[in-house]
């Protein structure tokens, strides 16, 4: 991600510095390119930004002035003399002339004014590349950080899964020893409740054997107190016919 930032960087401020250097380069060196302009057969110029140029009809000041063009006017050098006077073809709205002109009012480049425009146009390029590359690159900062914490959401995530996940492997290394031990605890729970199903029956028949011992033993004592009874009642008086 950091390689990816500086690289958005070194685009965006890559093309301001090659713009201001070509800026700083084309005002320190517009004097000397006029001065040294290309008089060359065959290539265009431009009629210098200072004034507007007489163009003659022939090489000489002698002679008489066809045309004036305005400054920054391109024209075609046709032939350089060797007093430095250049005839040259230039056009004038559908019509093609020619003329001479003193090869010092010629330079091998646009005037100042349409070189600025130029410029301008180029520098309101890259402000516009510029402010583009900007609100990508904050763009990319919004999504970087979120981004980021989604990472640390995941990586958190993560890390509760990972002790889970562990707690259920611990959990299920003991799977087997607890299901033997359900099913031992299952069998003995069995065997209790046989143990207690006798124990009530055993229970059951001993309150009955006491309920019939105490009936016997009641019935007896009974019997007995009966029989007692009568053989050691006291003997009564018999009455006489005459008492009451």
């Amino acid at each position: 991600m950091t390689k990816f930032l500086n690289f958005k960087f070194s685009m965006i401020f890559k093309p301001i510095a090659i713009a201001a250097s070509l800026s700083l380069a084309t005002l320190f060196a517009g004097h000397a390119s006029t001065a040294a302009a290309a008089t060359t057969v065959g290539y265009t110029n431009y009629v210098t930004d200072s004034i507007d140029v007489p163009v003659r009809r022939g090489a000489g000041y002698k002679f008489k002035i066809s045309q004036m063009l305005k400054s920054g006017t391109p024209v075609k050098i046709l032939e350089v003399d060797k007093e430095g006077w250049v005839q040259i073809e230039y056009s004038r709205g559908s019509k093609t002339s020619r003329g001479w002109m003193p090869s010092s009012m010629l330079q091998n480049q646009p005037v100042a004014k349409e070189r600025l425009k130029e410029q301008m146009e180029k520098t309101n390029q890259v402000e516009e590349k510029y402010n583009a590359l900007k609100l990508e690159l904050n763009t990319l900062k919004e999504r970087f950080d979120t981004a980021s914490t989604e990472l640390s959401a995941i990586k958190q995530d993560k890390f509760e899964t990972t002790q889970e996940l562990d707690r259920l492997k611990a959990i299920s290394s003991n799977a087997v020893a607890l299901d033997e031990e359900n099913k031992a605890m299952k069998l003995r729970l069995n065997e209790t409740e046989s143990q207690n199903a006798i124990m009530r029956e055993q229970i059951d028949q001993a309150e009955d054997t006491v309920k019939r011992q105490w009936f016997l033993t009641g019935g007896g004592v009974l019997l007995l107190g009966l029989l007692l009874g009568r053989f050691f009642r006291m003997p009564t008086k018999k009455k006489r016919w005459g008492e009451l």
